[in-house]
């Protein structure tokens, strides 16, 4: 065999390489196709929701839409983080819960309300980044919208850490705490949704009333999490 016969055989790239590559080029298409078409249903959704609740008379009508429509953005944040990041497979719940505030706080309009945050980066499982997601935003927005009736301002403190073979994510104010009278209704319903996805997820849900303020703590088994 001579040189140039060699030289084109060691060159030449093993086979299927192109086939893998193009197959891999067609899936990362896909996904990002799939991905667009997920944030464009996720915006409608929203814009629907709030489209209704502009039109609504009743208070408790707006108050349920307003719910609902800040649910839906908390799974189209997850969705957004879990895109920009390069591994889909983990979510970071500290830079979840930063943009969560973000949008929470603002979309209240409250600035008389201080969220100091004290994160440790946790990343979890995706399969597990909605349900967690969901429970943040439930407790977020609880305290956003029940803990500081009547215009009084204070503090929301969030926490993540590991302990041990757990982490724990900690959301407490020190607003009028959890109260079945006065102005603002004890919030049942978005409480049994953090009960039910706190099964899910195997958590502990810890609660305590401090007089002032409230305080809950979701503990969840680390089970792989780095």
């Amino acid at each position: 065999m001579d040189d140039l016969s060699l030289a084109r055989k060691t060159s030449a790239p093993p086979t299927g390489r192109h086939d893998v590559q193009h197959a891999l080029e067609q899936q990362t298409a896909l996904l990002h196709e799939v991905d667009h078409r997920v944030k464009n249903n996720l915006q409608l959704i929203s814009a629907l929701l709030l489209l209704q609740a502009r039109q609504a008379r009743e208070p408790a009508v707006k108050h349920a839409l307003k719910s609902v429509l800040d649910r839906v953005n908390a799974v189209a944040t997850v969705h957004r983080r879990l895109f920009q990041d390069d591994d889909v497979q983990r979510f970071d719940v500290s830079a979840f819960i930063r943009d969560l505030v973000s949008d929470a706080v603002g979309g209240s309009g409250r600035t008389d309300i201080v969220v100091r945050l004290n994160l440790e980066r946790i990343d979890i499982p995706a399969a597990k980044a909605t349900p967690l997601a969901l429970v943040i935003n439930e407790l977020l927005c609880n305290a956003l919208h029940h803990a500081f009736p009547d215009g009084h301002g204070g503090h929301i403190d969030i926490t993540t850490a590991r302990d041990g073979r757990d982490f724990w994510i900690e959301i407490a104010d020190d607003g009028v705490g959890m109260r079945s009278g006065g102005a603002e209704p004890v919030p049942c319903f978005g409480l049994n949704i953090v009960r039910l996805l706190g099964q899910q997820l195997r958590a502990r849900i810890d609660t305590e009333t401090r007089g002032p303020g409230h305080r809950v703590t979701v503990r969840l088994p680390v089970n792989g999490v780095h």
